[in-house]
């Protein structure tokens, strides 16, 4: 009798396959959509623009993009589906941009309908668009299209360069935190079918209120993650011109009371190119002191910025929540821009490289 049973058993679930499956696509039949951009439009609408690649045989790959307005976030998707020969999905999404002015007005509605979409992963990447999303997904963008370009410029400049890493998962923790504000890379148009990563957009919640310029990156990164793998060219007191390659760094942020903070900063690096008539142990040392100052300086002022702007990008609440028992951040955001901070810069040069 309970041989019998089990056989039932086994033939109806090979019969009815279980319930609350995910839908299955065919690759061939649907349009993948792998990067996205919204834009503030005409009347409080809202403009959604998608990239789709277009594969042909030994050629490069094609960007097709597709363009629709709509007054709900989530009725962007159902109302581009009008304009695709195939259902659009957002399984392989890459990157997500958002005009500058949809960003200084607020976006949060736009990152909810994202996350809340079980086919977007969590390491998609955010980024401001300089005037409009739209604009910088219609150029064509290198020999793999236009996403994968986009994709690559960004991961490979928080990888390897100034920018500090940041994606879908990293910006809604910081979004719903209340101890620390968000930051995303900004986008700009170079050139015809050129672009460039031409600063940092700072964020109040999920309003970009201000931002920071190229040439503050590198501190800025210092302050908010470790650097790796970059070059950072500064002058000596007698002139000589030093090129400090491949640094390394890494921050401790200690609170020593609630209304005092010490960022301590160690940073590695060796000489790459130097401009006087030889390197000694001396100038090595030289330049270890120089940058420690510059560092301290620049990362101090990036510091008094925020607190000027009332936000808190490098996480100073979210340490001292963790810190201190009983901790009201609430109250302590009251007293925020009277917070002293301090910034120790430890500089060790190992090697002067070929030079020697």
């Amino acid at each position: 009798m309970k041989k019998r049973k089990l056989a039932v058993l086994f033939i109806l679930l090979f019969l009815f396959p279980a319930t609350g499956c995910i839908k299955k696509e065919i690759i061939d039949d649907v349009n993948i959509i792998l990067a996205s951009g919204y834009d503030k439009g005409e009347d409080g609408l809202i403009k959604g623009t998608v990239i789709i690649p277009v594969y042909q045989k030994q050629q490069p790959v094609q960007s097709e993009v597709l363009e629709e307005t709509s007054t709900l976030t989530r009725d962007l998707l159902t109302d581009l589906q009008r304009k695709s020969s195939d259902p659009l999905v957002y399984g392989k999404l890459q990157v997500a941009i958002f005009g500058e002015e949809l960003a200084k007005e607020g976006f949060e509605e736009l990152l909810d309908s994202l996350q809340r979409d079980a086919s977007v992963g969590s390491r998609v990447y955010l980024a401001v668009g300089r005037k409009s999303a739209s604009e910088i997904l219609m150029g064509q963008y290198g020999s793999r299209g236009t996403a994968v370009y986009l994709s690559n410029l960004i991961r490979h400049n928080m990888n390897s360069r100034d920018l500090s890493r940041q994606n879908l998962h990293l910006f809604l923790y910081e979004l719903y935190d209340k101890g620390k504000d968000g930051y995303l890379p900004i986008l700009s148009l170079s050139g015809k079918d050129e672009l460039e990563i031409s600063g940092v957009a700072l964020f109040d919640k999920d309003r970009m209120v201000g931002e920071l310029p190229n040439e503050k990156m590198i501190f800025f990164k210092l302050l908010t993650d470790e650097y790796m793998e970059g070059t950072y060219t500064f002058k000596l007191d007698d002139g000589d011109m030093i090129s400090v390659k491949s640094i390394t760094s890494d921050k401790n942020l200690v609170m020593k009371s609630e209304d005092r903070v010490v960022f301590k900063i160690k940073l590695e690096g060796h000489i790459r190119e130097f401009t006087g008539k030889k390197i000694t142990p001396e100038k090595i040392k030289e330049a270890e002191k120089t940058f420690a100052k510059t560092v301290e300086k620049e990362c101090l002022d990036l510091l008094g910025q925020f607190q000027e702007m009332n936000i808190d990008p490098t996480g100073i609440g979210d340490e001292a929540s963790h810190t201190f028992r009983s901790f009201d951040i609430k109250e302590w955001k009251k007293t925020y821009q009277d917070v002293k901070t301090e910034v120790e810069a430890e500089i060790t040069i190992n090697e002067s490289g070929v030079i020697e």
